[in-house]
């Protein structure tokens, strides 16, 4: 995995578009800002641009957080948001998935799959002992095939407590 050379390139498997990742930086916000409020927006969760914005440029200058770009030559189509974290039930530390969204015309293309492959890589990289994501629902059931189809299982509900 070369997530820290300036491009990695992968083909995408029905049109074999060339993707390549890039780490999302400050200059990224409006990018990141603007997919991630469309996937907001498509699950029903509430934070807007200008919140997602906000919360990015506090994510961006964490360690413990990394933002990967899918890049269609110059035309970001997909986005991933990690978060690394050391969990006791666990057995040590695990990434957690928190956003992954990718623009509708490249679904089915390979490209979340491309960005699910980084973050594994990136976790065998920084000793991960696994990677978890919170999904969307039942309602949902293609992107909890996909998630199944990349080898994640079902470990139960979250809950949250808003504070």
């Amino acid at each position: 995995m070369c997530l820290y050379k300036p491009a990695c390139y992968f083909y995408g498997k029905i049109y074999q578009i060339m993707i390549h990742l890039i780490v999302a930086d400050e200059s990224h916000t409006d990018v990141v800002a603007t997919m991630l409020s469309t996937l907001f927006e498509e699950v029903g969760h509430t934070p807007d641009y200008d919140a997602i914005a906000t919360i990015f440029n506090d994510i961006d200058a964490d360690d413990n957080h990394s933002t990967l770009l899918a890049m269609d030559e110059d035309e970001p189509v997909g986005v991933i948001t990690l978060a690394e974290s050391i969990s006791l039930y666990a057995g040590g530390r695990i990434g957690v998935v928190n956003e992954l969204y990718v623009v509708p015309e490249y679904r089915s293309e390979g490209v979340g799959k491309i960005l699910l492959d980084a973050a594994k890589a990136l976790g065998e990289e920084r000793g991960w002992v696994r990677l978890e994501v919170t999904t969307p629902g039942d309602e949902y059931a293609r992107t909890l095939r996909f998630y199944e189809r990349e080898g994640f299982m079902a470990i139960g509900p979250r809950y949250k407590y808003l504070i």
